[in-house]
């Protein structure tokens, strides 16, 4: 019966007052949380976004339809293997599943019990939460006096400690990609980025206003230079060969006096050269 008359309330929340029941967007988070998986590994705020990355979190139930809905996408998955501790790109972001009725227990997770839409363990990368006490986590982002509110319920929290929520229309990885790189400044497009054998890259904003980064990640020492042309194929700006030490590398590029347009850039990272495309929007 409990879970029922969560599902009423936040029905009911959905329709009356769904402006109320989340902190508004671009709201900063004073204070951090912690919160342990079912691994019983913890993880706090603060101490992610002081390491540079951004967190999604995906509040749901597992009695909830939508919730189920939403996780068989995978793109909360997709987005972890991607942009996560140990992902194939920029490795910039965390990534949870938390699990917001204090009730469900493992086997509601392992889909055992008529309480549950299915597995949520099996195939799912990101690390999932379910505490008995939810309230220090969900506070922060619930608006002051919310008594019910609807879940699926996904935010991002971006390392100037700034909290939006995301829609669950973003469904594939380049679609939250591009809405979190929108609120959080990180490199907007997956097919910017590129896994080598020792190297990944991208380059944002893209389109760029007035400055844009080429954020590289070296797992070796290395040689780099670049080249950015217009759409005539005149050259605009060259990057004199450089070596770089082996982690994070940025190259900051004026773009505030170029003309609005498509550029393009030729990298070169040690022997491989990659081609990339530079949208410049004034």
């Amino acid at each position: 019966m409990k879970k029922l008359i969560f599902t009423i309330l936040a029905l009911s929340s959905l329709c009356t007052a769904q402006a109320q029941m989340w902190k508004a967007d671009g709201t900063v988070l004073t204070t951090t949380f912690a919160m342990k998986d079912i691994n019983n590994v913890n993880y706090d705020l603060f101490t992610m976004l002081n390491a540079g990355k951004h967190v999604v979190i995906d509040f749901s139930a597992t009695w909830c339809g939508p919730c189920w809905s939403y996780h068989q996408t995978h793109v909360l998955d997709n987005y972890f293997d991607k942009y996560g501790p140990t992902g194939t790109a920029v490795k910039d972001a965390q990534v949870f599943l938390y699990e917001v009725d204090q009730s469900t227990d493992a086997t509601d997770l392992n889909g055992t019990t008529g309480s549950t839409q299915g597995n949520w363990i099996t195939g799912t990368t990101h690390p999932i939460c379910n505490e008995a006490s939810t309230g220090s986590v969900l506070n922060a982002f619930l608006a002051p006096g919310t008594v019910s509110y609807s879940v699926p319920a996904v935010f991002v929290v971006c390392k100037n400690k700034q909290m939006y929520k995301v829609s669950t229309v973003y469904n594939t990885e380049t679609t939250l990609r591009n809405y979190i790189a929108s609120k959080c400044g990180v490199g907007p497009l997956s097919n910017d980025d590129v896994m080598d054998i020792n190297f990944s890259y991208n380059i944002y904003p893209n389109p760029a206003a007035d400055l844009a980064t080429i954020h590289l990640d070296l797992e070796t020492p290395n040689s780099v230079s670049y080249t950015i042309t217009n759409a005539l194929g005149e050259v605009v700006l060259n990057g004199a060969e450089t070596k770089m030490n082996e982690g994070t590398n940025d190259i900051s590029v004026n773009t505030s006096a170029w003309s609005t347009g498509m550029y393009f850039v030729n990298l070169q990272v040690g022997n491989r050269v990659i081609k990339a495309k530079l949208s410049v929007q004034h």
